[in-house]
């Protein structure tokens, strides 16, 4: 999970950051915070999962900061800390996550993570399993798709891959989300990982494709156009 803080304000970059760390070191796994203070090339937004930004930048407009983010990832979670509050209508074009006002900024920073916990909770299950002799936890958000053969399941993340030992419908069973579906008897992939979808197969973000099983293309059809109207 990649945090940044896009701020030219010194003074609150260190006050959202301590207050980041100290809400949410105990809900993820592995994170890290970024701290963009100037410079605000559209390069530096091309990955994070959650972003803090000031939209009265000097050098740069930060809703259209915003909107580079949006295109690089429909699902970031954008929170707008300004002292503009006459922006907030004006900002709901690229529907971010909150809007933290700076002169009512303790209030509101505490409502914004408060809100962020939740939906990490729902929309970032982790799941535990054994590998290698140990328990391990993974976000179902870092899964990009599950491979079976015979009762041995591979998890392929975005940073490494697991085998585990077990049959797909228990393995289903335990990830439980509408956002990992079945396409295959040996395959189920995140809705989120894929890039490009048809009738017999679909290519995913990372390059890979995939065949999508005859008694599958239906659902599978169907679970994406409702994963994407959400």
């Amino acid at each position: 999970m990649l945090i940044k803080i896009v701020d030219d304000d010194q003074v609150f970059v260190k006050k959202i950051k301590d207050i980041v760390y100290d809400n949410f070191k105990d809900i993820f796994l592995d994170y890290s915070i970024e701290c963009i203070t100037s410079n605000f090339e559209a390069q530096y937004f091309e990955k994070g999962d959650i972003f803090f930004l000031d939209i009265d930048l000097k050098e740069k407009n930060g809703i259209k900061i915003a909107e580079e983010i949006r295109e690089n990832n429909s699902n970031a979670i954008i929170i707008f800390v300004s002292a503009m509050n006459d922006m907030i209508f004006d900002s709901l074009i690229v529907q971010p996550f909150y809007f933290i006002r700076k002169d009512n900024f303790d209030r509101d920073m505490k409502i914004a993570c408060t809100l962020i916990q939740k939906y990490i909770n729902k929309n970032h299950k982790i799941i535990t399993f054994d590998f290698n002799g140990k328990k391990t936890a993974i976000q179902l958000s870092d899964i990009i798709y599950l491979e079976s053969f015979l009762h041995e399941i591979t998890i392929h993340t975005s940073s490494n891959f697991y085998k585990y030992s077990s049959t797909f419908n228990k393995m289903m069973s335990l990830i439980n989300s509408t956002n990992i579906v079945r396409i295959h008897k040996s395959y189920a992939v995140n809705l989120f990982w894929v890039k490009e979808i048809y009738k017999e197969k679909l290519l995913l973000r990372n390059g890979v494709t995939l065949k999508i099983g005859k008694k599958y293309q239906q659902d599978v059809l169907a679970s994406y156009k409702e994963y994407l109207l959400k």
